[in-house]
């Protein structure tokens, strides 16, 4: 029964959940493809600052005036500020475009078990605005935070009178809150699985969802983010020690040539295959296995929008609460 709600189909869900085969794979590979044009975008934007940058190391390699370095690499950064600030704001508006797109086949795959595809139109837009409500509501609960927390502790220091105490009532304070703060957000979790589920932008609409459900959530969440350490964990110890490895043949190269005071023979050994290649593996890794752990982390929220008690979901059964 994948479509009842538990605390088992919850941290499973993206294992259990209906719909087409072969989505993870195509939604990987497009990820991986997206974060790299993504990155490759951002290359061509940053391009100015990285020729800077490999002056400055063509310099110090060749054992260049330290107070020169500094005057020219502090005139060619103010030369080019004004494109810095574009670049920083294209990637940032870039990065959210990526993020709704996938977030929307993720969600979609979930709510309505579609096929994978990669679009840029209503959902996302939706989804986009569910992200600023998620940031505001962050940014607003932080200020709230210590801001309440403040006024209740400053009485009782005063009258606490101890610097000790004083710290401990505002530790105190601060995980209150905090767990205040961790039940809203879990309660308001399926809040872009409902977006995608009614074609509307659903947010404080999320908490009927999740009535009588939030121990099973953060349960779920918590077994996920325990899993996904520890596979986090695994896979870049592996690819560490195979980086490593794959380096060591090259540090005695890399060490010649610094010796030889030669930047561009250097240069050229960090270029080459020997060692972009486990860097590129090791990056490709990396981009597959977030992808995967993103997917997996939307699969608890998505199963409580899938099975909303109130009615609406694609999968209405009963609740089951083992």
């Amino acid at each position: 029964m994948e479509n009842r709600f538990s605390f088992s189909n919850a941290f499973l869900h993206f294992a259990r959940a209906n719909g087409p085969r072969g989505f993870v794979w195509q939604y990987l590979l497009a990820y991986a493809l997206g974060a790299v044009l993504l990155a490759a975008v951002g290359y061509m934007l940053f391009r100015p600052l990285f020729n800077i940058w490999f002056d400055v190391f063509i310099d110090v390699a060749s054992g260049g005036s330290e107070a020169e370095m500094e005057r020219r690499f502090v005139r060619r950064i103010t030369e080019i500020v004004g494109w810095l600030v574009f670049s920083y704001v294209a990637m940032i508006v870039l990065t959210i475009l990526l993020w709704s797109v996938f977030e929307a086949a993720i969600q979609r795959r979930y709510v309505r078990e579609e096929g994978f595809r990669v679009r840029l139109g209503a959902d996302e837009f939706r989804l986009i605005a569910v992200g600023f409500i998620w940031a505001a509501f962050t940014v607003i609960g932080q200020f709230v935070t210590m801001i309440v927390t403040a006024m209740i502790a400053s009485p009782i220091v005063n009258v606490v009178d101890n610097e000790a105490g004083g710290a401990l009532v505002i530790v105190a304070g601060f995980f209150l809150f905090g767990f205040a703060w961790l039940w809203i957000a879990v309660r308001l979790s399926p809040a872009s699985a409902m977006t995608i589920r009614d074609g509307r932008i659903t947010f404080f609409g999320a908490w009927g969802a999740t009535r009588g459900r939030f121990w099973s959530l953060l349960g779920a969440y918590i077994v996920l983010m325990i899993v996904i350490w520890i596979a986090f964990y695994a896979i870049w110890t592996v690819i560490g020690a195979a980086v490593i490895a794959m380096l060591t043949n090259q540090i005695a190269a890399l060490e010649q040539a610094a010796s030889e005071n030669n930047p561009l023979k250097l240069f050229t050994l960090v270029m080459s295959f020997d060692v972009l290649g486990p860097m590129t593996m090791a990056f490709l890794t990396g981009l597959l296995s977030q992808g995967f752990f993103i997917y997996m982390w939307a699969g608890p929220a998505a199963l409580a929008a899938k099975t909303d008690p109130r009615g609406g979901g694609v999968a209405q059964a009963p609740d089951v609460f083992a």
